[in-house]
């Protein structure tokens, strides 16, 4: 054997640091979803619940009606919540385009908020500021206004469930959005030069 060694320890670890810069990184599905959740919309959730809790409360006490209560409880939320988004969003749309000037920062910015937060959350605001959230808490603090304390559990079930319904919408509407933006369509294409006469 003419100079040529091998040292099996060296050999196992180039190919388990090869091994570990050609595969990506898995990230945890359920951290990595709950992160990015939490710094999308952890703090506009907290500004949210507390114009809900206020407007319900508000209403709940002048009027002493559920429909009241409701409608106050989805106009404070709606404020609350899209309150704390549109500064985010205002925050992220400044950062991105601080390379332009003048009417072309404007557009750009405002195109950049569309793009990133209105488009998903328009859909499920619409359904949901009109008919899911005001009726999810009317019917819960309903059906549970005989329990003592119920009307305010009531509340509190009828915005979780609601809240439920807004996610799910939005979710979908996030996924349309990213799909029409990267050109996917929905049906398959077929090639006709490969199809038989």
């Amino acid at each position: 054997m003419s100079g040529v060694s091998v040292d099996g320890a060296a050999v196992a670890v180039v190919t388990a640091e090869s091994a570990e810069a050609v595969a990506p990184p898995v990230p945890d599905r359920p951290t990595g979803w709950w992160r990015a959740w939490r710094d999308r919309f952890g703090l506009a959730e907290v500004c949210g619940t507390l114009g809900a809790l206020a407007g319900f409360a508000a209403g709940y006490a002048q009027a002493g009606s559920l429909l009241a209560a409701a409608a106050l409880a989805t106009i404070g939320e709606a404020i609350g919540f899209y309150g704390c988004i549109a500064a985010k969003t205002g925050s992220a749309a400044r950062r991105a385009t601080a390379h332009l000037g003048g009417w072309r920062r404007l557009a750009a910015g405002a195109w950049h908020a569309v793009r990133e937060q209105l488009a998903s959350c328009a859909v499920a605001e619409t359904v949901d500021g009109f008919l899911i959230r005001p009726g999810c808490m009317v019917g819960a603090a309903w059906l549970l206004r005989a329990l003592p304390g119920g009307v305010w559990i009531g509340f509190v079930v009828g915005k979780a469930a609601a809240d439920v319904a807004w996610y799910a919408l939005e979710a979908s509407a996030r996924r349309g959005v990213r799909i029409v933006r990267q050109g996917v369509t929905a049906r398959p294409v077929r090639d006709h030069g490969q199809v038989p006469a």
